[in-house]
């Protein structure tokens, strides 16, 4: 409750305890027989001041509703009604007083709660001067001081000072501690809304869900890693993700378990998560972090070609001379005149084999002494469009390549001469297989930006024979293939390159033929989200 809202209650509480006085008083009058022993002129004195009374105090209750604040003069006005009616009523009502001036006592109060200032010392001398009014008028028509009366009316003149004093303190100390408790609230909702900015723009992705696994809060980076699915009231985990929701259920059955990495949807990033419970109980909510795990294998790629450094120069050393005088040695066997023709064919298969190891070898070597990525902001539909052109030129034999990008400003991040390698070696490998498949050699490549995620990317397709669902998942290993002349290093070194450069590539099923996907970072971020 404000403080605003507490002074009209309290207003409107002494306005009804008013009305309900007024009318007792005025009750008290028309069945009391005291009243009768009044000469008629006092009389109808006392029953038009309590009917007046009463009209004053309707006429305030309907007054106060009118008005946005309270103001002094508002709460001076009712203060002055009461001190006067009261008074007017203890002069009237018998020689010897009826001790309705004690009634002052709550008025002052309430005048001294509604006021800041020295006006409730102001109400209490009215009240004081109302009391004493009875004492002064007797004692001057009757030429006696009655100093009984006197101390008496002193007494109550004493306590309504004293009432008006610590009411006002009570009321300073109520203000402040509600002028400091609403501080607070607002620094609390400040914090609170500063925390939910803060857990919204957190790359970590976040949910928070209840005993019955219904998504109780979810950040917009989590949404994004788990493909923006549709979110309702009250939704589900399993309706958030399938794979989320069984990991959740295999920790609450251990909390040692931890979840192997997995993707969210066909095309999004791998993901981590981490579960942990809000407070003690079974009936806690749990904490989920949900974690790209780009950034993850980015490191692991960085710890690993550490290791491979010397491993590969150890290779190049051991195996690429014995492997260099084996085809030297075959080339010259080849060369010799005296060699059977039936023996030229073994020579073809010693050199082409030797050929093949030595390719194997310069990609291990160059995948551990690559040069670390020049990242640089490029305009991703010219970028394409020279790089096909080029490549196009440097083909042996013709080839269509269907460029499409309607968004001409697009733009990435990413190193250019890194990124061409990639797209050299999924353009010769979509146009081999399209070739094989419908004896053309064509290829499709679209450039657009995820809905999603707003991120830019690029996609490879053909028209292939496309890849079976239980191989897809291998294709990026190294030394994976199935084709009998490849090294199956290829797409393996084009995902460690998009990785170098804070991009993603991968594999997305379509009806026919195969699509590769190359997904950039925003341009305007330093890290893989």
């Amino acid at each position: 409750m404000s403080p605003l809202e507490r002074e009209w209650k309290t207003l409107r509480i002494y306005l009804f305890y008013r009305l309900i006085l007024s009318i007792s008083l005025l009750t008290l009058y028309l069945l009391s027989p005291s009243t009768q022993h009044l000469p008629s002129e006092s009389q109808w004195f006392v029953l038009g001041t309590t009917i007046g009374y009463i009209v004053l105090c309707c006429y305030q209750c309907i007054a106060t509703r009118k008005v946005a604040e309270i103001g002094k003069l508002q709460v001076f006005l009712i203060v002055a009604v009461d001190v006067v009616c009261v008074a007017l009523l203890e002069f009237i009502n018998s020689p010897e007083g009826s001790n309705l001036s004690i009634l002052l006592i709550v008025t002052v109060a309430a005048g001294s709660i509604l006021v800041v200032g020295r006006l409730s010392l102001l109400f209490a001398a009215m009240a004081t001067w109302a009391i004493f009014f009875r004492n002064i008028e007797q004692a001057i028509t009757t030429q006696h001081l009655n100093s009984e009366d006197f101390l008496q009316s002193g007494f109550l003149g004493i306590a309504c000072f004293l009432t008006a004093i610590i009411a006002q303190q009570l009321a300073n100390r109520l203000r402040e501690s509600e002028a400091l408790a609403s501080s607070r609230a607002i620094e609390v909702a400040n914090l609170e809304e500063l925390n939910k900015h803060i857990i919204q723009r957190m790359r970590t992705g976040i949910v928070v869900v209840d005993s019955n696994y219904q998504v109780l809060m979810i950040n917009d980076a989590c949404w994004r890693l788990l493909g923006m699915p549709e979110i309702q009231s009250h939704t589900h985990i399993e309706n958030l993700s399938p794979e989320l929701s069984e990991h959740l259920l295999q920790w609450k059955e251990s909390n040692h378990y931890r979840s192997p990495p997995f993707k969210a949807s066909i095309s999004g990033p791998e993901v981590q998560t981490n579960f942990t419970l809000l407070k003690s109980g079974a009936d806690s909510e749990v904490l989920i972090f949900v974690d790209d795990n780009t950034r993850m294998a980015q490191q692991a790629q960085q710890l690993k070609l550490a290791s491979l450094g010397g491993l590969t120069a150890s290779i190049a050393h051991e195996i690429r001379n014995p492997l260099g005088a084996i085809s030297h040695a075959a080339q010259l066997l080849h060369e010799s005149p005296e060699l059977a023709s039936e023996d030229v064919r073994l020579t073809e298969i010693i050199q082409q084999h030797s050929q093949r190891m030595n390719k194997v070898i310069e990609n291990v070597l160059q995948l551990s002494r690559r040069n670390p990525a020049q990242p640089q902001i490029i305009n991703l539909h010219q970028w394409l469009s020279e790089f096909i052109d080029e490549f196009a030129h440097t083909l042996s034999s013709p080839a269509d390549i269907h460029f499409q990008s309607t968004r001409t400003a697009t733009e990435c991040r990413a190193d250019p001469s890194q990124i061409q390698q990639v797209l050299s070696n999924l353009f010769i490998n979509g146009l081999r297989y399209n070739e094989k498949q419908t004896g053309k050699r064509e290829l499709w490549v679209v450039a657009d930006i995820s809905l999603q995620t707003e991120q830019p990317y690029v996609e490879i397709i053909d028209k292939g024979p496309g890849i079976p669902e239980d191989t897809a998942s291998k294709i990026f290993e190294p030394f994976y293939t199935t084709d009998k002349t490849g090294t199956g290093l290829g797409l393996y070194i084009s995902k460690e390159l998009c990785e170098a450069n804070q991009a993603r590539l991968d594999y997305i099923p379509i009806t026919t033929g195969s699509c590769f996907r190359i997904t950039f970072s925003h341009p305007g971020r330093q890290t893989a989200l």
